[in-house]
C-alpha cells in the first residue's frame, strides 16, 4: 500500500524527488463525471482522494465510504472538457488557486492537451490555470483554437507582469523542445504520450507545478518529472 504521509513528507522537502518516487495516474472515471450522471462533466472541485497501489504507478481515485482515511487526502482537482465541436470555449476548463483550501492540485491526464499558468503576480502566490482539450487537434489549426481560446480565457485575469507558462503534451512538433515566444512565456515542448499535472502550494505560500510524463503503455519515462 503506497505511504500517503512519506510521499506528503517528501513533496514538502522536495516534490522532483517525491513525483520521481511516487508515479501516479488519475482514475478519470471517478473524478472527472458527475456521481451518479453518466457522460456529465464535472466542475472544479474539492474532493477526497484515495491511493491505490498498481503494477506500475499509484492510482488516485475519488474516495469511498469503504477507504481509510489514513491513505486518503483532500485536494483541488479540475476535470477537462471535451470540445463539443460547436462552441469555441467548451474545450477550456479553469481553476484560480490561493491560499485557501488543500495545499495540492491535479487536473485530468493530459494527452495532446495544453496546460497553461498565469500567475497574477511576482510573488506566486495565486494562479489562474488552464486545462485545454487535445480534441481542439493536433495539427497547426487545432493550436490556433488553442491559442485563441487560452487568450479569451485569460483575458480578465491579472499578470504583475509575470509571463504565461504552457505545457504541451503529445508528439505535436520535431522542433527543439523549448519555442521560445516573443511576448507571452516560453511553450515547451516534450515526447512523452501523456502526463499527470500536480500542483504543490509551498509553506512559503507558492504555487508550484510539476508534471509526471509517461508513454503510451504507461510506463513512466526516464527523467519524467519536469518542472512547469
Amino acid at each position: 500500500m503506497p505511504d500517503l504521509e512519506d510521499f506528503l513528507i517528501k513533496l514538502e522537502q522536495d516534490p522532483v524527488v517525491a513525483l520521481n518516487e511516487y508515479n501516479f495516474k488519475v482514475d478519470e472515471e471517478s473524478l472527472d463525471f458527475v456521481p451518479g450522471q453518466i457522460g456529465i462533466q464535472d466542475e472544479y472541485k474539492q474532493v477526497d482522494v484515495t491511493l491505490v497501489d498498481e503494477a506500475q504507478t499509484i492510482k488516485l481515485r475519488a474516495m469511498t465510504s469503504g477507504d481509510s482515511p489514513r491513505n486518503s487526502l483532500r485536494i483541488w482537482y479540475l476535470p477537462w472538457k471535451r470540445w463539443d465541436e460547436v462552441n469555441q470555449m467548451s474545450g477550456v476548463s479553469g481553476a484560480t488557486l490561493d491560499n485557501k483550501g488543500p495545499g495540492i492540485f491535479l487536473t485530468s491526464q493530459l494527452t495532446g492537451c495544453r496546460f497553461t499558468i498565469q500567475y497574477h503576480s511576482g510573488d506566486m502566490t495565486k494562479a489562474t490555470v488552464l486545462h485545454l482539450a487535445g480534441n481542439y487537434g493536433e495539427n497547426l489549426k487545432g493550436a490556433q483554437a488553442r491559442e485563441s481560446v487560452e487568450s479569451e480565457a485569460l483575458t480578465n485575469v491579472p499578470t504583475g507582469g509575470m509571463l504565461r507558462r504552457r505545457y504541451s503534451i503529445g508528439r505535436y512538433s520535431k522542433n527543439p523542445k523549448f519555442f521560445k515566444l516573443p511576448v507571452d512565456g516560453v511553450r515547451t515542448y516534450y515526447d512523452g504520450e501523456k502526463a499527470t499535472v500536480l500542483g504543490v502550494r509551498g509553506k512559503d505560500g507558492k504555487w508550484k507545478f510539476f508534471a509526471q510524463q509517461y508513454d503510451r503503455n504507461d510506463a513512466f519515462m526516464k527523467d519524467q518529472v519536469k518542472v512547469l
